[in-house]
């Protein structure tokens, strides 16, 4: 409980549901060729940006893994809501979460060297 108050910024949990339905929503109700830009803009560039968004505002926030599927299962409720079709929305929706994990993973692929690392002869008392 206390992992989601302290990630508990609205602005980013009411996202989730803004992009994840209303906007498919509204693209739906569009016609022609307008209704074919608003699907590819939706799902490869505003949906792409959005789940990196969310892997590096998780990752700094200090929250854990599991938050991760949040967005992903927004987006496969879109689906079976029949937003976007379901014979490409869920391989979407994996790949949001594919990249929210290099997102969220990005930085944390070098380990501290304590090679490198100056030791100290004598404590504290030592350093001048």
């Amino acid at each position: 409980m206390y992992e989601l108050k302290k990630n508990a910024d609205w602005k980013f949990w009411i996202l989730m549901p803004i992009i994840g339905f209303l906007i498919p929503f509204a693209i739906k109700n569009l016609s022609g060729n307008i209704k074919i830009l608003g699907i590819i803009t939706t799902l490869f560039i505003i949906n792409i940006i959005f789940s990196i968004f969310v892997g590096i505002y998780l990752r700094r926030h200090g929250s854990f893994w599991y938050l991760l599927i949040m967005w992903p299962l927004i987006f496969w409720v879109g689906v079976l809501l029949s937003l976007f079709p379901s014979t490409y929305g869920y391989y979407f929706g994996l790949v949001y979460l594919i990249i929210e994990l290099f997102a969220y993973t990005m930085g944390q692929e070098s380990e501290v060297d304590i090679d490198a690392q100056i030791p100290i002869d004598g404590g504290i008392k030592g350093v001048k």
